[in-house]
């Protein structure tokens, strides 16, 4: 297997001590970790207890190794002289090692640290911590990465907020006025609600810094690791396990860290979407690719490195929910580690444990070896930035204390219109170009700062293109705005929707619950539905519209109405650019539309968006014709992956159409048996006629035109 090579101790550690030198030093396989366990098939430990040969640990070993996994986790959880056997036979086949020391910075979610982060005595309480987790990295070989924080940190509610002396001095000195003395006596009061909930989010990351420059000091020759929760910290957090909305991943930022984890369960356990969509998870990959939108937004502005927990068909972890559904698919680990990556993930981790079905494991090993066949050049070609982006409202989701997770289904539905589509946080909107952006989508988004508001008024103006289903009318403070209302050519607009509460636990060995659902919970049966039949842009609609938004047109065209009167599509180009306005909810509308089962109608609907993009003008680097069947483009300067994965298709052909990567395509291989793939020149497009059955990955090496292959 070229791609495990035995590397020297002091060449691994050089390799990955500096950024500087990071990008010329990368392993040449791709980071899959895996802890020692027991496998359901092949030669090793299955699973027996007492003692260990080393035999018997090699033969583990190698079967793990043969799966494709490129490294080991420690502690293994073993005794001591098998650990270390473990570790020096991982070394020695060139295997890197993931170590998990603990919580360094001595966070919780339900209470205040008892030494405070403003405290002069935290750093030293922080370092006498590390001094002591630390100690054992001396003893590991091959160290790539340790996780050195808190698990999944977030905020659980007012109870985690300190009122010390410490906390009360610093927030005088950053806001100039005294420390409220609760939360409830703000309520009404936007700016120092907004000022609070700021100051409390940043406890987290002001201690996490101070955590860093520390571990850096002892030891700065491994990847620091925070691992992200699957939800709080996506715009889901209120009313669920955070009680309040608070903490979002670019909000805290990225310079305590080198690599950022996240972990999310579409398939095993359930994906924290609230209410009726939490029982009907479809399309089931909408909040996975909503949130690694959200981590590569993170990462990739802090030049950060971006990994992914790989949820296995095991009972550590998912011990309620196996059941034979789920055993049946055995491709699940294959589809979800593929997908990792071809969202921009350079690093993988089980979590938890080896599956302990031989289908499963097998299926799982055939994706990871086909991923080995990129190995260490996947690293050096990042997921390409999208030409549009979805805005992230931050500051809305404090003042308004209202979930924006659902509206993952709004991002779905676009991605597979347009093709890709990334991420923005209003914290990173700093000026009119939008960070290079040429289209920009507003979902269920009412209320923005005026800043941010005017920028996107000026992107318009300079030619960009904004797509919204309601308009921000509100500023920072709860107060009215026309800013954008101008630019859409509207007034007196509504952002009403659904109102969902819980998250649908779906138990297998036992009934299962609502969790998080409040007894005066909002009643999902009662909502407002009109009809559109209509012919816009050139797409015939007759699709009934859930959460019918109305509005007064000003400066607007009017391209169709409902059938009760209300504006649906909205449009006006202002000098330059355009804006486009839906006149009722897309998550709501979309949703509905797989609880009826009516795919011809999800279509139109996705017809309506790609019609709308194609008046920009803009086209997307990568679009797949099939909208169940992901397509997903990494590439640099050299040479690019295509990743198509058939997430819930029946019908397993698609057509790919590729444009405008750095390089004229010359030749694309499938990775898979190293043959050529077909493709045609249409319209400035590459263009690929494939098949991806169900659970099927297929991984595409794009080569540049005049190459040694070509």
């Amino acid at each position: 297997m070229e791609w495990i090579r035995p590397v020297h101790r002091l060449a691994f550690l050089v390799m990955l001590g500096h950024a500087a030198a990071a990008e010329s030093m990368k392993p040449d396989f791709f980071p899959v970790v895996t802890q020692f366990s027991p496998v359901p098939s092949g030669a090793g430990w299955k699973g027996e207890e007492g003692p260990l040969s080393q035999e018997l640990l090699r033969d583990t070993m190698d079967n793990i190794r043969a799966h494709g996994f490129t490294g080991i986790e420690a502690p293994t959880h073993r005794p001591a002289e098998e650990q270390a056997f473990i570790l020096e036979y991982a070394a020695s086949k060139g295997m890197l090692v993931s170590y998990h020391a603990g919580a360094l910075e001595g966070f919780e979610r339900t209470a205040p640290p008892d030494v405070c982060v403003y405290s002069p005595k935290y750093a030293d309480a922080v370092r006498a911590r590390a001094m002591i987790a630390l100690e054992p990295l001396k003893t590991i070989p091959n160290l790539y990465n340790v996780f050195t924080y808190q698990d999944e940190p977030f905020h659980w509610g007012p109870q985690s907020f300190g009122y010390n002396a410490e906390v009360k001095d610093e927030f005088q000195k950053r806001y100039e006025y005294d420390l409220p003395a609760d939360m409830d006596s703000i309520r009404d009061d936007p700016r120092k609600w907004l000022d609070v909930i700021n100051f409390r989010a940043g406890y987290f990351p002001d201690g996490w810094r101070q955590v860093y420059r520390i571990i850096k000091d002892i030891n700065p020759d491994f990847k620091v690791t925070l691992t992200h929760d699957s939800h709080n910290t996506f715009g889901a957090g209120y009313s669920s396990h955070s009680e309040i909305a608070i903490d979002d991943v670019v909000h805290w930022g990225g310079d305590f860290a080198d690599l950022f984890v996240f972990d999310i369960y579409p398939y095993m356990m359930f994906d924290f979407r609230f209410g009726r969509p939490s029982q009907l998870q479809k399309p089931r990959i909408s909040q996975t690719h909503y949130s690694f939108a959200q981590m590569r937004s993170l990462t990739q502005a802090c030049e950060k490195d971006l990994g992914f927990w790989v949820g296995t068909y095991n009972p550590a972890w998912f011990e309620h929910f196996l059941c034979p559904d789920l055993a049946a698919m055995h491709w699940s680990e294959r589809e979800m580690s593929l997908t990792a990556v071809a969202q921009g993930a350079n690093y993988l981790l089980t979590g938890y444990k080896i599956p302990v079905d031989e289908r499963h494991w097998e299926s799982f090993g055939a994706g990871l070896r086909l991923l080995q066949k990129a190995g260490g050049r996947m690293l050096s070609a990042p997921k390409l930035k999208a030409r549009a982006c979805m805005l992230f409202p931050r500051t809305q989701y404090v003042q308004l204390q209202q979930e924006y997770f659902n509206v993952g289904l709004s991002f779905e539905l676009f991605l597979r219109a347009f093709g890709e589509l990334d991420v923005i946080h209003e914290n990173q909107v700093t000026d009119d170009t939008l960070g290079g952006y040429d289209i920009l989508v507003l979902f269920d988004v009412e209320l923005l700062p005026e800043s941010v508001a005017g920028y996107i008024a000026r992107f318009v103006h300079n030619g960009g293109t904004v797509i919204a289903d309601c308009v921000p009318r509100l500023n920072a403070w709860k107060e009215p705005m026309a800013i954008l209302e101008e630019v859409f050519g509207v007034t007196e607009t509504n952002a009403d929707r659904i109102r969902r509460a819980g998250h649908w636990v779906p138990y297998k060995s036992q009934d299962p619950i609502w969790a998080n659902r409040p007894e005066n919970h909002p009643d999902e049966t009662v909502y407002a539905t009109d009809a559109l039949r209509a012919n816009v842009l050139g797409q015939p609609l007759d699709i009934k519209v859930v959460s019918p938004r109305s509005c007064t047109v000003t400066r607007g065209r009017v391209l169709a109405e409902t059938s009760s009167g209300l504006p649906a599509v909205v449009r006006r180009d202002v000098r330059e650019g355009r804006a486009f306005l839906l006149g009722f909810c897309l998550q709501d509308t979309y949703f509905q539309m797989w609880e009826d089962d009516n795919p011809a109608a999800r279509e139109q609907l996705r017809n309506l968006m790609n019609a709308i993009v194609r008046e920009s003008g803009i086209r997307p680097h990568v679009y797949s014709s099939n909208a169940d069947i992901e397509a997903a483009v990494r590439a640099n300067d050299r040479e690019g992956f295509l990743f198509v994965i058939n997430h819930e298709a029946r019908e397993p052909g698609v057509t790919v159409q590729l444009r405008d990567l750095a390089f004229e395509i010359g030749q694309i291989i499938n990775l898979e048996d190293a043959r050529p793939v077909a493709f045609t020149n249409e319209e400035g497009a590459v263009v690929l006629k494939l098949s991806a059955p169900l659970g099927e990955v297929l991984l595409l090496n794009i080569l540049p035109k005049g190459g040694p292959d070509t």
